[in-house]
């Protein structure tokens, strides 16, 4: 292929990855916003009647007043619950606080209370001291990689190792699955795995991609730990 052709070909990829996450940033948005409108909308509509109601049961049913002041402390308890969810969609409070680890593991059981599809965890005891960027490329790369799975897999189990082996940083993601085939893989259009390739070239990592027809798909990923804390 004639070095035209190939920057042809990465300049429309490239346009077209570009097009794909504005698109997931859109349908986010739209998730977003229908959690508010359904979720705390509904609940912010409701304590508004309850409120409206109370101060002439205060003066006419005590009874009836303590009633609705408990269901009221119950639903902005609901509504505080909801806008925590919401935030930790956006960005997992685990990470900052308490760091990868910790929000891989909650990643991992949040993915099969969800999908129903088992998690096999593996997890460093102590926290890793990487940087925050690194770590927040990790954490997308890991939703990817499940969303992916719950999207096209068809999987019951997934196996998730995460751990330093041999002065790299090493994720793998294992399903039970169809397998993705080399076409899948290489499919100009997979932006899923073609985002999660660009985040691991960045930090001049390695990516490893398998399919096996009706025996599941592995992801495995190594970043050397040095050029990580440059």
């Amino acid at each position: 292929m004639k070095e035209a052709q190939r920057k042809h070909i990465s300049a429309r990829q490239h346009k077209s990855l570009s097009s794909y996450l504005q698109e997931a940033r859109e349908e986010e948005r739209k998730t977003i916003a229908r959690e508010i409108h359904d979720e705390l909308g509904q609940l912010l509509t409701t304590m508004k009647l309850h409120l409206s109601l109370l101060p002439e049961e205060i003066k006419t049913d005590a009874t009836a007043a303590l009633n609705r002041t408990a269901e009221l402390h119950t639903q902005v308890d609901a509504a505080i619950g909801t806008v925590k969810n919401i935030i930790t969609k956006l960005r997992p409070g685990l990470l900052d606080d308490l760091g990868l680890v910790a929000a891989l593991e909650w990643q991992a059981n949040e993915f099969q209370t969800r999908t129903g599809i088992v998690c096999d965890v593996t997890l460093p005891t102590e926290e890793l001291q990487i940087p925050q960027e690194l770590s927040t490329a990790l954490f997308r790369i890991f939703q990817e990689a499940l969303i992916n799975i719950s999207r096209h897999a068809n999987a019951t189990r997934v196996t998730i190792r995460f751990g330093i082996h041999n002065g790299c940083i090493e994720l793998s993601v294992t399903d039970n699955g169809k397998g993705i085939s080399e076409d899948e893989i290489n499919n100009p259009h997979s932006f899923g795995i073609i985002g999660i390739r660009e985040r691991v070239q960045s930090w001049n990592g390695r990516l490893r991609i398998e399919g096996h027809q009706h025996s599941g798909t592995s992801l495995f990923i190594s970043i050397p730990l040095t050029d990580s804390l440059q």
